[in-house]
Parts: structure tokens; C-alpha cells; sequence
């Protein structure tokens, strides 16, 4: 806009009405949100390297929806920040931090899809969107004292079409015939995840599993912890090979009722950060989540470790950057 255009819209501002300058308002915080989201896209420096063929040839190419656009001169493609991302090919780039605070706030998918004024399809496709790049930014080859346990979720089928069993309402009994032989929950009926916690560190890696076996445990926790690590784990049979298969110097822990270990409630060898960890993660996904479909809680888990890693920190941004595959945790 230029300067007297300007000049002039300032000065009529002393008779606009009440009414009217609450709809000004609106309009300015709706394009300052615009801007300040574009400009977590585009970052502080320009694009130097083609994402294709990583050449160096690289030069501006116009706008498209707000995003400055690039050309190669050697491949001849051209490109955004947003390309070869999840967020490539989502409209509105401009209400992207408005998603990011929904997630830092943690609504419910209604609850965004109402202060965004789109649909809920919209609202859910966008929260995985912006979440799924997070899904592998785990931690791996952890060293240090580490803590593995498996919890286990059930299994929940939103969204599906076919349940392939009666319809339960959330909460409620587990079917007839899903109880074990000692009187706990049938682990056949249920979701395992194993989670490994760095004592003293926000670094986790977790991993949802088909079932929590010998040869799916080591499988995970391959990635997961350096063999220069100490891993407490408990006395499951899981986790029995672990040590001969990977190196890892393992301390087994008999685990009492009361939270007591072998070696007493001061002992140094113990899971009960990560159960602690569990114990969040359960009452975010089961309370504030309402359940989760099994299929999406690789991206919950994602989630939950965003969450654990900033805490009160966290920022619109910060799922923003996440989205567009910028690792910001467990670096």
C-alpha cells in the first residue's frame, strides 16, 4: 500500500464506529495470524539447493497462495518450502499456526474445527497432517540410563467402517471371554506400546506393536538404545534376549504391587519414570483425547512426545516446523 493510501485509512479511523472497528479488528488479527504463519513456512533465509536435484541453481519464481516459489535452472522444477512435505498440498497456508495452536492447546478435533470454521474431516486431516512427519523423529540410539516397559491401550476402531465385532460404547466392559486365566485384562483383546525413557532427559522413543514379543521388542529396541546404555526393564519375558542380541547391559527388575523393586524404593535400577510417563500418557489419551482409533496412535505417541519435550514452552511454531519435517525433539 503506499504511503498516502495509508495515511488515509489512519486517519479515518476516529469515525469508524464501535461496531466497526471491532470488525477492523478481527480483519487486522486475521492477517497478522496470515503473515506470522507464511513467514514460519518460508524460515529466515532463502532456498539454496533444489529439492530435486540438489543443485544450486536456484532462483525466485513468483508466489503461489502466499509462498515465494522457486525454479531450478538444471532440473527445471520448481518448488515452495512446503514441497515434499505433509503440509504440501493443504490450502490455506495461512491459518497453519492457527492448527499449531490448537495442537499446543490441545483441543479436541470439534473444538478446532469450530474456531477454524471448517468441517471436521478438515480439522482431523489437517491435525495428522501435521503430526505425521513427527512419527519418526524418535529417539535412537539412546545412551546414558534408559527405561523400557510396554503398556497396553485398547483397541479402538474410529472412523472404520467395519468394526468386524459388536459395537461397544467407550468405557465400557471389555467383551465376555477377555478375561485372563489370573483374572487381568487378555493382552489379545488389547494394543501393546513400548516406550523407552531416558532418566533424567526428555529423549523417549516408543513403538506400537503387533504383539509384545522377544522378536518385535529387540526389533524396536535395536534403534532405540546404544549398546554403551543400562536399560531397566521388568521382569518380562519380552525382554529376555535383549541383552545377548544387542549388547545392552540389562537390569531386570522383580517389580512388587506397592512400586518396591528387588533392591528397595531408593534403588538406582527402576521403571517407574516411564511408568510415570505411561500413567500421563493414558489419562491425556483416555481423558482429554477421548480414545484414539488404533490406527492413528503412532501419531498421538508423536504428540504426546512434542508435549513431554517442551511442556509449558510449547508453541504454535513448534507443530508448524514439526509439520513441515523439521525435527525439533530428540536432537
Amino acid at each position: 500500500m503506499r504511503a498516502a493510501r495509508f495515511d488515509a485509512l489512519t486517519a479515518s479511523l476516529p469515525s469508524l464506529s464501535p461496531r466497526q472497528l471491532e470488525e477492523l479488528h478481527e480483519l487486522v488479527t486475521r492477517q497478522r495470524a496470515g503473515s506470522e504463519s507464511l513467514r514460519t513456512i518460508e524460515g529466515p533465509a532463502r532456498a539454496t539447493e533444489c529439492l530435486f536435484c540438489k543443485s544450486g541453481a536456484v532462483v525466485r519464481n513468483g508466489f503461489a497462495r502466499g509462498l515465494q516459489r522457486y525454479a531450478c535452472r538444471d532440473c527445471g522444477k520448481t518448488f515452495s518450502k512446503a514441497t515434499g512435505t505433509p503440509l504440501s498440498g493443504l490450502r490455506h497456508k495461512e491459518r497453519f499456526i492457527d492448527q499449531g495452536r490448537h495442537l499446543a492447546e490441545g483441543l479436541t478435533i470439534r473444538q478446532s474445527a469450530r474456531e477454524m470454521g471448517v468441517s471436521l474431516g478438515t480439522a482431523l486431516r489437517w491435525r495428522h497432517r501435521f503430526l505425521e512427519a513427527a512419527v519418526g523423529h524418535q529417539g535412537k540410539a539412546l545412551e546414558g540410563l534408559l527405561e523400557a516397559d510396554e503398556t497396553y491401550f485398547r483397541e479402538n476402531k474410529k472412523g472404520c467402517r467395519s468394526l468386524g465385532r459388536k459395537p461397544r460404547n467407550r468405557g465400557g466392559p471389555l467383551p465376555k471371554g477377555t478375561k485372563g486365566a489370573s483374572g487381568g485384562k487378555n493382552l489379545a483383546a488389547m494394543v501393546p506400546v513400548l516406550v523407552l525413557h531416558m532418566r533424567g532427559q526428555p529423549y523417549v522413543a516408543d513403538r506400537v506393536l503387533g504383539a509384545m514379543t522377544k522378536e518385535e521388542a529387540v526389533a524396536a529396541l535395536r534403534e532405540m538404545a546404544s549398546p554403551e546404555a543400562v536399560l531397566c526393564v521388568d521382569g518380562s519375558g519380552a525382554f529376555r534376549t535383549v541383552e545377548a542380541e544387542l549388547g545392552v547391559k540389562v537390569e531386570a527388575l522383580a517389580v512388587a504391587y506397592d512400586g518396591r523393586t528387588r533392591a528397595g524404593p531408593e534403588a538406582v535400577f527402576h521403571i517407574q519414570t516411564v511408568n510415570s510417563y505411561h500413567e500421563r500418557l493414558k489419562g491425556w489419551i483416555y481423558g482429554r483425547m477421548r480414545g484414539v482409533a488404533t490406527k492413528n496412535m503412532p501419531n498421538y505417541l508423536a504428540w504426546m512426545r512434542i508435549r513431554e519435550w517442551f511442556k509449558d514452552e510449547v508453541k504454535p511454531e513448534h507443530y508448524l516446523l514439526t509439520g513441515l519435517n523439521r525435527q525439533l525433539i530428540n536432537t
